[in-house]
């Protein structure tokens, strides 16, 4: 007996040393503090013993995050200093999507913060056929900040919130209630069960990826770059016309249709949305330029109603010319309306816009499942 005991106390003596190694402590305590977590947990058992596991997993992420989205993560920050709010937060938008403005869970939830549809619409974010400000990397953050907020006057605390976010206000009040705690460990107990897998990891990810950010040793090994990952990439707001083509406006700014649309994710097609003037992000370097020419440049209205658009489902040999050659489009069409970067793969739908000499025709076709509007 007294053998298991000198072995488990190894054990953890080594696991905690992981954690308490003095350059890393105070800042992986500060962490534990700005989310409103009792320091103590930094000595939880389960929370040492995931950690390596979830390093190994998810630090690819993290690089990733800051590696391809360098002019996300300032503006993030900035927003998150603006609001008062933790720092820490940033780390809840990585683990939910690495930042990809486009991403989409298999439940349908959409940008870099992962908001349902009618979650969006709730907090002022604009999501119909012309755009989807889910997006939009600026507005969504506010919206998220304000959202967060709300859950943490609701719980009292950062942790909790979180905690919120993942899972839902009414089973966090559930599991609070069950537990006859707030407290983190325990509702995060992997034998209780207070919360699910799902929601405990999720904070275990946020955590561990807040203390892998603070490790200088982590980022030389990886790549000594990063180390300035938070040195800004900045963007301005601009307002813009109804109903004009992207195309014309990057031209306004002096800037590439790809540019533009990198920084400008929430539009939907290749015009600005028809109604109430509209906006665009545009790098800061290029306002000078933007302020000068553009009130001089000649915008012409485009043509705003929804193209139709049908789905196709690939075939063995088929190919992204072959197809673009059929319904008369072009490939860079195909590839712009379905992101696609690789090859196709058989049985893989794709997103067909129909031009108008062809919709009559479509419908006699039996090689699509349906006509969709987007």
């Amino acid at each position: 007996m007294k053998k298991i005991v000198f072995i488990f106390i190894i054990t953890f003596n080594c696991l905690f040393a992981q954690i308490y190694t003095p350059e890393y402590y105070k800042k992986q305590v500060d962490v534990l503090r700005n989310l409103d977590i009792d320091p103590t947990f930094i000595k939880d058992l389960n929370f040492i013993q995931s950690k390596d596991d979830l390093k190994n997993k998810h630090s690819q992420v993290l690089l990733d995050s800051m590696k391809n989205f360098s002019n996300i993560t300032p503006m993030i920050r900035e927003i998150l200093i603006e609001n008062n709010v933790p720092s820490e937060i940033l780390y809840l938008a990585i683990v939910e999507s690495g930042l990809k403005t486009h991403s989409i869970s298999d439940a349908k939830a959409v940008g870099i913060w992962q908001f349902m549809r009618p979650t969006a619409r709730n907090l002022g974010l604009r999501v119909d056929a012309y755009v989807d400000e889910r997006r939009d990397p600026v507005k969504s953050t506010y919206a998220a900040i304000n959202y967060l907020k709300s859950l943490k006057a609701e719980f009292g605390k950062w942790y909790l919130a979180l905690l919120a976010y993942n899972c839902g206000n009414g089973k966090l009040r559930q599991a609070i209630r069950q537990a006859k705690s707030d407290d983190l460990a325990v509702l995060i107990d992997p034998d209780k069960k207070y919360l699910s897998l799902e929601t405990r990891t999720f904070i275990r990810k946020i955590l561990t990826l807040a203390f892998l950010s603070n490790d200088e040793e982590f980022f030389i090994k990886k790549d000594a770059s990063l180390m300035n990952y938070s040195l800004s990439n900045p963007f301005v707001k601009v307002d813009v016309p109804s109903g004009v083509a992207l195309r014309d406006l990057a031209k306004s700014a002096n800037i590439s249709f790809a540019t533009l649309k990198k920084y400008n994710p929430q539009f939907k097609h290749n015009f600005t949305p028809p109604g109430k003037d509209y906006y665009m992000y545009i790098p800061l370097e290029k306002l000078a330029f933007f302020n000068k020419n553009f009130k001089s440049y000649k915008f012409t209205k485009v043509d705003t109603s929804i193209p139709k658009s049908k789905i196709y489902v690939v075939k063995p040999g088929d190919s992204l010319y072959k197809i673009a050659k059929t319904y008369n489009i072009s490939v860079d069409d195909i590839k712009e309306m379905n992101k696609i970067n690789k090859y196709l793969s058989v049985n893989q739908k794709l997103i067909i816009p129909i031009k108008n000499k062809e919709k009559n025709n479509a419908n006699n076709k039996k090689d699509y499942t349906q006509i969709v509007s987007r």
